[in-house]
């Protein structure tokens, strides 16, 4: 009776739109499981500045804060207020073009803290949901069935450890979705096409390591219908490729002639551990059962743990393949087989690793060294057969219902949702606990001097500063400021960085700073600086926020009176001192240094007085000679001169 009341709900003519909330329900009761409601309240950044999961989502939001605050330019994701003489495509910064775009089109009524990323993972959660359940209703046709299994790809470990940490990377309801379309294809060879074209050209604007995850299933299609003669499909194949790369030109991931960093293709590789080592970025506890294992190189980017549940599933599978035979014709797949197998060893990469052993390491011929270094991270390139191997799972476990009945089916699925959760409930506890905790992150954004210097400047040029720039860029921009250098993965910034140099050498020659602000980590650059008198600082955190004195009433101005050793370390100097005599110091050619020795007679370090016998200068060096041993003068020991 049951039965027939399900059947019922969900064989009307509403049918497919109940599917679909409950599907997405799943994927909304995950996220805030794991999440809560913190990140979706966008104008809460705390947990941004704090890093979350990893720094790298600083870098996104300073990509997006910058796209907002430039002018509208061709190609559609150019940030002109990042490195301000070039520009940066935010492609590059990870900020996902497509939804920067179009909130960017709504810029003028949006709140001036405004992240969208806790909206978009959200998002991708209700469309992981959806995606799931299309592909195990489409080949169950059974809701229960379908709804367990969503569960289990919904708490998919890599799609967990991606959002939030690289956001784009958490889009991976694009390969679910061309996991579905091929299905549907290969079974009834419906024309997909339209629909492969529409993932495709929202994989360039979202995250480009997502096309060829895409382009894996759109080819076995294509493979698919050239078997059975259907050659109109190679037109489409390559038309689909067209108006991805036009789309990518558009946005500006493609057709800049910038050219993208390209190592790291067998150092960001999957270690053949990877699949039971529940280890990644933010210290979590992964498993409840597997211990975390040892890695190498950049195997930490090659997470793709696939949990206590699945590893049951397929020992559970496996049983019933020997008790009841085998249900499904490899012989049928051998070519998606190969293609994943192909997937797998490119994840893996030219160096062979396990646990904190290299196995072995390939030479590769540097042209295809470096076609591979496109997707240098190699490891995501698994993603596809990660979830293969999880829907197989799911799907196999169906065909046994005949033998040992569909509640037994139910139930064992069930089972494995339980223990997967169970593996993993540590980590989703403390993903939970880690947002709670950074909703309320103090950050420079809270520090009212800084947000006052920058509010009264207009351009930010670093000069050896240590302070992340990616954490110290939002600030800046939320003010409204622009920026002479880029927080980008990738591009070409000769320009900016040009006309940065130009500034600079101008400020310290005749100290007009305007309403430039430099940022440096270094006392003797900040020197340089102070010997005018209407130009002043404020120190945090480690730094030196240089701007004019009228610009902020938070900046002080102090008399400078020490020097430091040439920060040069080589075969002939070390710190600034000679190698072969310690006797002589060595210092940058500048017009600081110069005003500060002209009328030299000592140099006094620590209480130690060391009077100055000789000085010789070129167009670059000051070079010093004392009268005894200065080892303790090397940089960055500050030294203060006497002229008596």
């Amino acid at each position: 009776m049951k039965s027939n009341y399900i059947d019922k709900v969900f064989n009307n003519k509403y049918s497919d739109f109940i599917k679909v909330f409950f599907a997405a329900l799943v994927g909304i009761i995950a996220f805030l499981l794991i999440y809560g409601t913190t990140p979706i309240n966008p104008t809460n950044d705390a947990w941004i500045m704090a890093g979350y999961d990893e720094y790298d989502i600083c870098q996104h939001y300073c990509g997006w804060i910058a796209f907002r605050n430039s002018q509208w330019s061709f190609p559609l994701g150019l940030a002109k207020d990042m490195a301000i003489y070039d520009g940066t495509y935010i492609s590059y910064t990870d900020s996902i073009p497509w939804v920067s775009i179009l909130f960017k089109t709504i810029r003028n009524i949006l709140p001036n803290t405004f992240q969208f990323f806790g909206i978009y993972i959200l998002l991708c959660y209700i469309l992981q949901g959806i995606a799931a359940f299309k592909i195990i209703d489409y080949k169950t046709n059974d809701f229960v069935y379908s709804i367990i299994g969503t569960i289990l790809l919904v708490f998919s470990p890599i799609f967990m450890e991606r959002s939030f940490r690289h956001t784009a990377l958490g889009s991976q309801w694009l390969i679910l979705f061309a996991i579905f379309l091929w299905l549907k294809h290969s079974r009834n060879c419906e024309n997909v096409y339209i629909r492969f074209l529409i993932l495709m050209v929202l994989a360039i604007g979202i995250h480009p390591y997502f096309l060829p995850m895409i382009g894996v299933f759109l080819l076995l299609s294509v493979i698919d219908d050239i078997v059975k003669k259907n050659y109109i499909s190679i037109v489409l194949f390559f038309l689909i490729l067209l108006i991805t790369y036009i789309a990518g030109c558009v946005i500006g991931v493609l057709g800049t002639g910038i050219a993208v960093s390209r190592d790291g293709y067998g150092f960001y590789s999957m270690n053949l551990n990877a699949l039971i080592n529940p280890t990644s970025c933010g210290n979590y506890k992964w498993s409840s059962v597997f211990k975390v294992l040892p890695q190498i190189l950049g195997n930490y980017d090659g997470f793709n743990y696939l949990g206590a549940g699945i590893f049951l599933g397929i020992m559970i599978v496996a049983l019933l393949f020997l008790k009841y035979g085998n249900k499904v014709s490899i012989k049928r797949n051998i070519i998606a087989i190969i293609l994943f197998a192909m997937c797998t060893l490119f994840a893996v990469s030219n160096v062979v690793t396990f646990n904190d052993r290299i196995l072995l390491e390939i030479e590769l011929p540097s042209k295809i060294f470096e076609i591979c270094g496109i997707f240098r991270a190699s490891s995501r390139i698994f993603y596809p057969v990660y979830y293969i191997i999880v829907i197989s799972v799911i799907l196999l476990l169906w065909k046994y219902k005949d033998n040992i009945s569909r509640k037994k089916v139910c139930f064992i699925l069930c089972l494995l949702c339980f223990v997967q959760i169970f593996d993993i409930h540590h980590c989703i506890i403390e993903k939970h606990k880690k947002m709670v905790d950074n909703s309320t992150w103090v950050s420079i954004l809270d520090d009212e001097a800084i947000n006052d210097i920058f509010y009264n400047g207009d351009n930010v040029i670093l000069e050896s500063c240590s302070l992340d720039r990616r954490y110290l860029s939002i600030a800046a921009l939320k003010n409204g400021c622009k920026l002479y250098y880029s927080v980008a993965n990738s591009g070409n910034y000769d320009n900016t960085k040009e006309e940065a140099l130009t500034r600079l050498d101008q400020i310290k020659s005749n100290g007009r700073l305007g309403s430039d602000i430099i940022i440096t980590s270094k006392e003797d650059i900040l020197n340089q600086y102070l010997m005018y008198e209407n130009i002043g600082y404020y120190e945090k955190y480690d730094c030196y926020f240089i701007c004019d004195l009228e610009n902020s009433k938070y900046v002080i101005h102090q008399d400078v009176s020490d020097i430091f050793a040439a920060e040069l370390t080589d075969d002939e100097y070390t710190n600034g001192i000679s190698n072969t005599d310690k006797t002589k110091l060595v210092f940058c050619n500048n017009k600081y240094n110069n005003e500060m020795l002209k009328n030299a007679k000592t140099i006094t370090c620590n209480d130690a007085i060391f009077e100055i016998t000789g000085i010789d200068s070129d167009d670059e060096w000051i070079y010093i000679s004392v009268d005894k041993d200065a080892s303790e003068c090397g940089y960055p020991q500050a030294l203060v001169v006497g002229v008596d």
